[in-house]
């Protein structure tokens, strides 16, 4: 069974504020391989959401670690699997879901 995989707003203001950052600090390369490493996750959670570790047992939210500071959060309904936040700890350290 294939889940559609959906991103809410809180994650697509996440996702671009990343970009601007990763291609301010780092170059439009870097930029490039971090979109594809979230796509490449969007991808992976149409097959395997479950991979994800249990981070929030009663609101039912799962993390997976896409990369040694990118962490995404999401939670599966039904046939869905909901992005909630992509949280990048060079931007936000303190901050948590």
């Amino acid at each position: 069974m294939k889940f559609k995989v959906s991103f809410t707003p809180k994650a697509e203001a996440d996702f671009e504020a990343i970009i601007d950052y990763i291609e301010s600090e780092f170059g439009f390369n870097a930029s490039s391989n971090f979109k594809k490493l979230v796509l490449d996750f969007a991808t992976l959670m149409e097959t395997f959401p479950e991979i994800g570790s249990i981070e929030v047992k009663e609101k039912n939210i799962k993390g997976l670690v896409l990369h040694r500071r990118l962490k995404a959060f999401y939670r599966i309904k039904n046939d869905r699997v909901i992005i909630l936040r992509l949280f990048d700890t060079r931007l936000n350290p303190s901050k948590g879901l």
